[in-house]
């Protein structure tokens, strides 16, 4: 381009010579935006495309959503008895050992409980069952929480030892539970032990959050 006079002297383009939004984004280059000409804080909450409402009480998930972090799986209480108190049978019914024993309330009735105890058992000249069981405050009790007809563990004839075993039991209540072992022989007729003076016994209940 032709001057009469002088050539003017050559200015850089500045920002303040570009009117708002004259620039639209078909006219930048791809990947012209890069990392280091992104100020810092310069994207906020709102430039965002994630779906649901950010706040102080969730988070951003890998799907481009905003979610509530939840406590599923989470133990919120543990309690534990011990005892080394036998007891004896000759039922081929369920029966409860007095100890040892736990007592848990769950803090919602859609949360779970799960058990684990270990204990001595002598099935004498017949086979010995053992199980859990529940009695809830002010409602049923369930003799044998596993369904199972030789409930959750069976010893063999002449084959004294300790036996352990868990189950995760949903009792579908907010009421204080006791947790027991249950016992019981094969013929209805023979004493069999569960426990022993001289031998530890625990059960240990723990809530989980549902």
């Amino acid at each position: 381009m032709g001057y009469i006079g002088n050539t003017p002297t050559s200015t850089p383009l500045t920002s303040s010579d570009l009117e708002d939004n004259i620039i639209s984004t078909a006219k930048l280059q791809n990947n012209a935006i890069t990392n280091p000409k992104v100020s810092d804080d310069a994207i906020g909450l709102a430039e965002l495309s994630a779906t649901g409402t950010p706040s102080s009480s969730n988070f951003l998930r890998g799907d481009n959503s905003w979610a509530t972090p939840t406590d599923n799986g989470k133990i919120l209480q543990v309690v534990t008895g011990v005892s080394s108190a036998a007891a004896t049978t000759t039922s081929n019914s369920f029966t409860q050992k007095a100890t040892p024993t736990v007592s848990i309330t769950p803090s919602s009735s859609s949360n779970k409980i799960y058990l684990s105890g270990h204990i001595y058992a002598d099935p004498n000249t017949d086979y010995l069952m053992v199980t859990f069981g529940r009695v809830i405050s002010g409602g049923a009790t369930t003799t044998n929480i596993s369904g199972e007809t030789y409930g959750m563990g069976m010893m063999n004839v002449n084959r004294e030892s300790s036996i352990s075993f868990s189950y995760l039991d949903a009792p579908s209540t907010s009421s204080a539970i006791s947790y027991y072992f249950y016992f019981k022989n094969d013929n209805g007729s023979t004493s069999v032990a569960l426990g022993h003076n001289s031998v530890g016994a625990s059960l240990t209940a723990m809530e989980v959050s549902a």
